[in-house]
Formats: C-alpha cells, sequence, structure tokens
C-alpha cells in the first residue's frame, strides 16, 4: 500500500465520524496520517430558528401592510387617478418582497448551517461560508491556543446552553472567535485538554 492511498484511507475513516455537513468540508482542511480527528462542532439550532423568525417577521409584515394600503385605497388617499394600476403596481413590489425574503432566509440557513469547526489532535480547523461565493477557511495549530474564554449571554443563551468560544493564540495572531457554539463549556473543556495532550508530545 503506498504512502498516497494509506493517507485517503485515513481521511475516510475520519470522516465515518462526521455528519453529512462534516464529510461534505473536510476535504478542504489539511489532515496528516499521524493526526486524530477529536471533534466536530456545528453550530447551534437555535441559530436557524431567529433566521426563520426574522424572514416570516418581513414576510408577515410586508403582507399586512400591502394588504391594508389596498383594502384601505390607499391610492384614492394619495389622490392617485387610477387607483386599480396602483394597486396593482404595490401588489407587485410585495411579491418581489416576499420572494426576495424568502429566498434571503433559506440562503441565511444553508450559510448558517455550512459552519464547521474540526478539532484534531494538531489543530483547530473551521470552514465559515461568508456568503454563496465567498468561503473562508481558518487553521490553527492546536499548540498555539493560549487560553479558550466562554461567554454567554442573554437568558435563551443559558436555557438553550449555548454561547460563544474564544480562543486566544500565541504571538501576535488573531483570536479565534465561535459564536452560537452548543454546549459551550464542554467544547472549551475539550479544546484545552487536548492543547494540553499536544504540549504532552511535542512540547512548547
Amino acid at each position: 500500500m503506498n504512502k498516497s492511498h494509506a493517507e485517503e484511507l485515513h481521511r475516510k475513516a475520519a470522516c465515518y465520524r462526521l455528519s453529512l455537513v462534516g464529510r461534505k468540508f473536510f476535504k478542504y482542511i489539511e489532515f496528516d496520517p499521524q493526526e486524530e480527528l477529536i471533534a466536530e462542532i456545528r453550530k447551534h439550532p437555535i441559530g436557524l430558528l431567529f433566521i426563520f423568525l426574522t424572514g416570516g417577521f418581513v414576510i408577515f409584515a410586508t403582507i399586512i401592510v400591502s394588504t391594508l394600503a389596498i383594502t384601505g385605497d390607499f391610492a384614492a388617499t394619495l389622490g392617485s387617478a387610477n387607483s386599480n394600476t396602483f394597486n396593482q403596481l404595490f401588489v407587485l413590489i410585495s411579491f418581489i418582497l416576499i420572494v426576495g425574503a424568502i429566498i434571503a432566509t433559506f440562503i441565511g440557513a444553508f450559510l448558517y448551517r455550512s459552519n464547521v469547526i474540526y478539532v484534531t489532535s494538531e489543530k483547530i480547523a473551521q470552514v465559515l461560508y461568508i456568503s454563496l461565493f465567498n468561503r473562508k477557511i481558518s487553521q490553527l495549530s492546536i499548540g498555539d491556543v493560549q487560553d479558550v474564554t466562554v461567554s454567554q449571554k442573554g437568558i435563551i443563551a443559558y436555557a438553550f446552553n449555548y454561547g460563544t468560544l474564544v480562543i486566544e493564540t500565541a504571538g501576535e495572531q488573531q483570536n479565534y472567535t465561535f459564536t452560537y457554539v452548543p454546549d459551550p463549556y464542554e467544547k472549551s473543556k475539550l479544546i484545552v485538554g487536548t492543547h494540553e495532550k499536544n504540549l504532552e508530545l511535542h512540547g512548547n
């Protein structure tokens, strides 16, 4: 068995432990033969609820405003001579806004679900979709982790047990911030524990 084939088998074996989304994006990060996959971190589902609630509110508000404007003969109030044409135009604009809100909501949900964090014995890697055509991949050596801070703000964050992880890095590297992390204190302990094991093997 050649080296490249062995590396491919090692990567496939790690993939079996991942979710479908995690498997999809795992190919974008470096994964060495001696590396061990520790965990996959996905964003908390509560964030999806916020996205759909926002989209639903925009759609509902557009329907209400357009209905009130048409039934209240808004065109006549403005002194428009052709109220039927005005109402038809208003309905068309409202329809475009509603369709746009639906599309934007589903795109937002897709981007939210496409965020994946991988913790391995050697690194922390994140695949982040900023937009449909703007993907950012960040990889941080686990040995460069200095500290991990957990932040939970608000009743909802405590009730659904999610929060923000801030990973402080060594030197002048930029800190890593991960939002909507489920069970953030357990994830924090996992990252710190992996860091300590890495130090035991490789030193500072």
